[in-house]
């Protein structure tokens, strides 16, 4: 169950955390990840001129076809997250004003929601990264931040929430409902969904909806992830019931049942990590307010995590065909962006042996991602237990000197 009192901000990153980053900001992995940030490639999120383009309603068809509002809405909440970030590791306040300028021209202009096959999807995706500026904008730290100063009034940041329930909330929860045609859809959208649930009631301070998402949360990672713990198929979520053939089809007919083996394995590994980030992101938010998810399903997820690591590092993977006829797994580099928060946590935290994951982040970081996933080697890239409260405990291959 959720804490009575919420922590803030608390939505994936914390104020010790923000601290800590800010203060090592000239040193490894974040000094590069920052660099990377501030980058012309990634110009259109971090201009101090930004300007957003919010939509009364966003229509976004299957694949955003047709796309009316879709990437200038996730444009937004990407710029608004990465701003949000820049204010706290710069000092910079034109990134805070410019973050709560994003937010409040959506509070003020969407009335109409998400519309459209991709609703629910579009919906969770901005939701899971406003949320996140949101909370660190709204949460500043007086003792710790840039200056102290309060860019955000009480009844902009009442709108803004006001938003997150109207706005998004609905379309979300479409996902859910088993009657909806969206109940059965590949699991990284129920991930997405839930993350940004559990971020909105975060930020909203609603107990009820924490709760709920933290029950979805544990109903999908054991639907979404196979263990051969869980016998001869994997396991179905509560609001998608299917029999053996259907789930079997589901899963895109995998050759054989592996540990770590994700629902969308043989689809695509592209899609593997829409799921496997917004779980991550979700158990850590839960985390944070004192809700163990990773704990609860461990060995599921690090298991997941290496299994896919040793095929974006080239490995010899497991012989695994999918589909009818059979075809073999296509090895590519579509995870590039995620799974450093889990590492972080598992390995650092932890202190668990992932030698595929470790060598798959070695060779990326620092990371972009895209969509929901953004800029996890500048938030989480070895930060440890940065954000304990009892304080910022280091570790001696988590800081490196500068070069």
């Amino acid at each position: 169950m959720a804490q009575t009192v919420l922590v803030h901000p608390g939505v994936l990153v914390t104020n010790n955390q923000l601290n800590y980053v800010r203060d090592h900001i000239g040193q490894e992995p974040w000094k590069s990840a920052l660099a990377l940030v501030l980058s012309n490639g990634n110009a259109k999120y971090t201009n101090l001129d930004y300007v957003p383009h919010p939509r009364e309603t966003v229509d976004c068809g299957s694949s955003s076809n047709p796309d009316n509002g879709c990437h200038e809405e996730t444009d937004d909440a990407t710029a608004a997250y990465t701003q949000a970030l820049l204010w706290r590791y710069t000092r910079n306040k034109k990134y805070a004003t410019n973050a709560v300028d994003i937010l409040n021209a959506w509070a003020n202009t969407l009335k109409g929601g998400h519309t459209n096959e991709n609703a629910p999807l579009q919906a969770a995706w901005a939701a899971e990264l406003f949320t996140r500026a949101a909370e660190i904008v709204k949460y500043y730290d007086p003792g710790g931040g840039p200056d102290g100063g309060n860019y955000w009034s009480q009844d902009d940041k009442d709108k803004v929430a006001k938003m997150f329930k109207d706005q998004y909330l609905p379309s979300i929860e479409q996902m859910f409902d088993t009657q909806s045609k969206y109940a059965c859809y590949n699991g990284n959208w129920h991930a997405s969904g839930i993350e940004a649930m559990l971020n909105i009631a975060v930020f909203n301070r609603n107990t009820t909806l924490f709760d709920d998402a933290v029950a979805k949360w544990r109903g999908l990672v054991p639907a979404y992830i196979y263990l051969k713990s869980d016998g001869p198929l994997p396991r179905r979520t509560p609001w998608c019931p299917r029999n053996d053939t259907q789930i079997v089809k589901q899963w895109f007919v995998p050759s054989d049942w592996i540990d770590g083996l994700s629902q969308e394995t043989c689809r695509d590994e592209g899609h593997v990590a829409y799921g496997f980030a917004a779980i991550i992101n979700a158990a850590e938010t839960a985390r944070i307010q004192g809700v163990d998810l990773y704990g609860a399903e461990a060995e599921r997820i690090t298991k997941a995590m290496e299994f896919h690591a040793r095929f974006q590092n080239g490995g010899s993977p497991p012989a695994l065909s999918c589909g009818t006829p059979p075809q073999d797994v296509v090895i590519n580099h579509g995870m590039i962006g995620t799974l450093e928060i889990g590492y972080n946590h598992y390995a650092i935290r932890q202190g668990m042996s992932l030698p595929e994951t470790q060598k798959f982040l070695e060779q990326t970081r620092p990371t972009s991602g895209e969509f929901h996933y953004r800029w996890e080697t500048l938030t989480h890239g070895l930060t440890g237990n940065a954000d304990a409260k009892q304080g910022r405990k280091k570790h001696s291959h988590q800081v490196k000197k500068e070069q």
